[in-house]
């Protein structure tokens, strides 16, 4: 063959890969969707992301559940952080096995249960429990802890710490993004009292109970783990120009995880604590965790923990 023959077929070649091969298929998004809550007396309202391809017989899907940060709510990742285009990419280079995301409202409840007049409610239950139960019953899910993951940003990244400490058994994963992860509050810590008056808009009691607060606070949750028969997997990741010291909390944390017997992870990127930071880092994020979650339930021999356990 001819230099000039032997170019051609090359050309013929990259251009039959280029263009012959389908383009991977994107998955679908979902907004306004209800699921019936009693914890809440009312249903919670979420966005749901799902592959474009049922999953074949005998198969699962994982499921990650993600949170927002204060402000508008369960819309933000596909708005602002360009989910869906992130889990279609992670999913066609398989970085990512076929998951769910399954994005809820949660309002500046801080993830947490408060039941006073004029709070959120009981959000920790109601997404623990009223909203996993709704999503396993409507999806062809991998209900069990190895299949099953929760991350968030910001608010969100206590929120998914604040699940997974609490629920052990029923989280396998969880990822904090710029988590407002800080240590309890003491008597003498005067500025952070008053600073905290105001900055947790009543999920933690009005006027705000720094009792309340310290009951809900991540680091007693995680030393308590080493004591758990289950223990997550933690990803934790702040920008190096994060405010209120959340570099500094998510550091602490990583360590108090690692005193736990904790698989941990801690990355510290580039960036302050707004979007543009958030959509690049959640790739990485995925990427751990695409080696860790598992939609068989650990049929390769690790025993999978039920829906309904309450660790």
């Amino acid at each position: 063959m001819t230099p000039q023959l032997s170019l051609l077929a090359s050309l013929v070649a990259a251009s039959v890969l280029s263009f012959g091969a389908a383009p991977a298929a994107s998955g679908v998004v979902e907004r306004n969707l209800t699921a019936p809550s009693p914890a809440l007396g009312k249903p919670i309202r979420y966005s749901l992301y799902r592959p474009a391809t049922p999953p074949t017989l005998g198969q699962r899907w994982p499921v990650l559940y993600l949170l927002h940060g204060g402000g508008p709510g369960e819309a933000d990742w596909l708005d602002a952080g360009g989910l869906a285009a992130t889990m279609d990419r992670a999913i066609s280079d398989g970085r990512m096995p076929p998951t769910v995301v399954v994005m809820p409202q949660a309002g500046n409840s801080w993830y947490v249960d408060n039941t006073d007049i004029g709070g959120e409610g009981a959000m920790e239950t109601a997404l623990t429990r009223d909203l996993v139960a709704a999503i396993d019953a409507r999806l062809p899910t991998a209900a069990c802890r190895e299949g099953r993951a929760v991350a968030g940003l910001s608010m969100g990244g206590y929120g998914a710490l604040l699940f997974a400490f609490d629920k052990p058994g029923r989280y396998g994963y969880a990822i904090s993004l710029s988590g407002s992860i800080t240590q309890p509050i003491a008597p003498q810590m005067t500025q952070r009292l008053k600073r905290a008056r105001t900055f947790y808009d009543g999920a933690f009691g009005a006027p705000f109970d720094v009792k309340r607060f310290n009951r809900w606070n991540l680091f007693p949750k995680a030393r308590r783990l080493a004591l758990r028969r289950h223990k997550p997997d933690v990803y934790l990741n702040a920008g190096d120009r994060d405010p209120g010291g959340i570099v500094q909390g998510s550091t602490e944390m990583h360590l108090a995880l690692l005193r736990a017997g904790v698989d941990s992870k801690l990355t510290v990127a580039p960036g302050r604590h707004e979007w543009a930071l958030w959509r690049r880092e959640l790739g990485p994020a995925l990427d751990w965790l695409g080696t860790r979650i598992d939609p068989t339930c650990g049929a390769s021999g690790v025993a999978a923990a039920p829906t309904t356990s309450t660790q």
